[in-house]
């Protein structure tokens, strides 16, 4: 079967458009409205478009000859449109092709650890890569700063098993948190260590630049607010009040104060303890009560407040994500109070940490004094009283 000319089409489809009402002093707009109905009507339009010395006219061919399936009708178009040059129709410039969209980096993970006693934490960012895993490491301490970074490739296999070993033998288990955040900890510990000065093992700068191209991120909130209701740790008292229970968790084996921090106040009670004025045992409690209400407000008081705070935060994301939601309110809770301006007295963990701790040294100290008692031939009168007090 012989197949139409170009001229066979254009009348055809002149025919059709008498018979949709478009006759030969249709305006641009009309034609422009019954295009793509008809591969025939489609050629007439452009022909007549042609005869048209008009931009609104080039334009119309530009698009036809763009999106037209058929190739006739492309053909045609392209005809029009070197007759409207020929006519002095300066055609529009085509649209310049949009540039192909960037390929998307591959995401980073992140992974952190509890922060200790001392305020360490271990944060991890890994970025698939072909064959395996780059894996930025950091040591963190608040309010310290940055003390060890560096760079490996791996295998997802061997990260595996050093997470394992972490796990089995140091108690050590990192949780998944989102990369940008992981990546904030380890950005903001470097601007602390360079503030203060603080050792860094590691080209921090370097080795963020081999391991991504990202920006920094900014100041980001603590992520366990996303993941508790923070507004209710405002109107339920429970979770503040509760929580000393943050001790009774493996992850606070380590959360105990030293005795150089403590030493001024054991000193203190000691002399409460020795005192040759006769202090019935109300008056002793009394004064041993002012001796540790002063120890709190100094261990989390003053520059070391936010710190603590921040820790806590941290460490309610950990219980968070670890399936201990009421842990995770509770450490919060504690981060939120050390965030307002009120005594650290007043707020329960912090009383029993430094409690705790104390009650340890003094302890101590009093069995060693026990001991060179039972090894001594002579006691003193205050020696001989004491152990009748005892």
């Amino acid at each position: 079967m012989a197949k139409p000319s170009p001229d066979a089409l254009q009348e055809a489809g002149e025919r059709q458009l008498t018979e949709w009402g478009l006759g030969r002093d249709a305006p641009v707009g009309e034609l422009a409205a019954a295009l793509h109905r008809a591969a025939a009507a489609d050629v007439a339009i452009a022909h007549r478009l042609g005869a048209v010395a008009s931009a609104e006219s080039a334009q119309l061919l530009l698009r036809l000859e763009r999106e037209a399936a058929d190739k006739h009708v492309r053909k045609a178009a392209k005809r029009a449109l070197y007759r409207l040059e020929q006519r002095g129709i300066r055609l529009p410039e085509p649209p310049s092709p949009s540039p192909p969209a960037p390929a998307a980096a591959p995401p980073i993970e992140g992974y952190v650890s509890p922060v200790d006693g001392r305020g360490d934490q271990l944060v991890w960012l890994l970025r698939p890569q072909p064959g395996g895993v780059a894996h930025l490491f950091a040591v963190i301490n608040d309010p310290e700063g940055l003390r060890e970074v560096a760079l490996n490739t791996m295998t997802r296999k061997a990260l595996k098993s050093v997470r394992a070993e972490l796990e089995q033998r140091h108690e050590l288990r990192l949780v998944e948190v989102d990369g940008h955040y992981a990546d904030f900890l380890m950005h903001r510990a470097f601007e602390w260590a360079r503030g203060r000065g603080t050792r860094m093992v590691g080209d921090y700068p370097a080795l963020r630049a081999q391991f991504t191209r990202q920006p920094s991120p900014a100041a980001l909130p603590p992520s366990v607010l996303q993941r508790i209701d923070a507004a209710a740790l405002d109107t339920d008292g429970t979770p503040l009040t509760r929580s000393p229970e943050l001790l009774e968790e493996p992850e606070f084996r380590t959360w105990f104060l030293t005795h150089d921090e403590l030493k001024p106040y054991l000193d203190e009670l000691g002399s409460v303890k020795d005192s040759p004025l006769v202090l019935n045992r109300a008056q002793q409690q009394e004064r041993f009560e002012a001796v540790i209400g002063r120890a709190i407000d100094a261990v989390f008081g003053g520059a070391a407040r936010p710190s603590w705070a921040r820790r806590l935060y941290e460490m309610g994301y950990y219980f968070a994500v670890t399936r201990r939601p009421q842990r995770a309110a509770q450490a919060a809770a504690v981060a939120r109070a050390l965030e307002h301006s009120g005594g650290a007295q007043a707020i329960p963990f912090c009383a029993q940490l430094v409690r705790a701790s104390l009650a340890f040294f003094f302890h101590a100290a009093l069995e060693q004094e026990q001991d060179r008692e039972k090894t001594s031939l002579v006691l003193t009168p205050q020696q001989a009283l004491a152990r009748r007090e005892r």
